[in-house]
């Protein structure tokens, strides 16, 4: 079962994203910020990531560069409300517009990951 890392601030988004990539046959875990995401990484592998770009601690263009030196083919999704704030960080990134359908947000994952194979 492939495993996805949700890193969204609002736990109202999280939730449903979860319900969405479970329904969809994914494990998923969850993160508040990058300081979080980071820890789980530690413990954990991921098939993919989706991650907000505005967080407290630490945001997504730096919780991605973070992550990209350790894992450089990690398939990465940021959804955000805000997505011309995001910093262009290379292959394997798909930058997605909040408010996002379930449908659209799962088929970027698969899509994502079916290519990075």
């Amino acid at each position: 079962m492939k495993h996805v890392l949700v890193v969204d601030d609002e736990e109202a988004i999280t939730y449903i994203f979860r319900r969405y990539l479970e329904a969809a046959g994914y494990r998923v875990s969850t993160a508040q910020d990058g300081v979080e995401a980071l820890a789980l990484f530690d413990a954990q592998c991921f098939d993919a990531m989706v991650t907000d770009v505005r967080m407290p601690r630490m945001n997504g263009n730096e919780l991605i560069s973070r992550v990209r030196p350790l894992y450089p083919e990690l398939p990465i999704a940021v959804v955000s409300a805000y997505p011309m704030e995001f910093q262009e960080m290379g292959r394997g990134l798909r930058v997605l517009s909040k408010p996002i359908e379930g449908a659209t947000l799962v088929a970027a994952v698969a899509d994502m990951m079916a290519t990075a194979r």
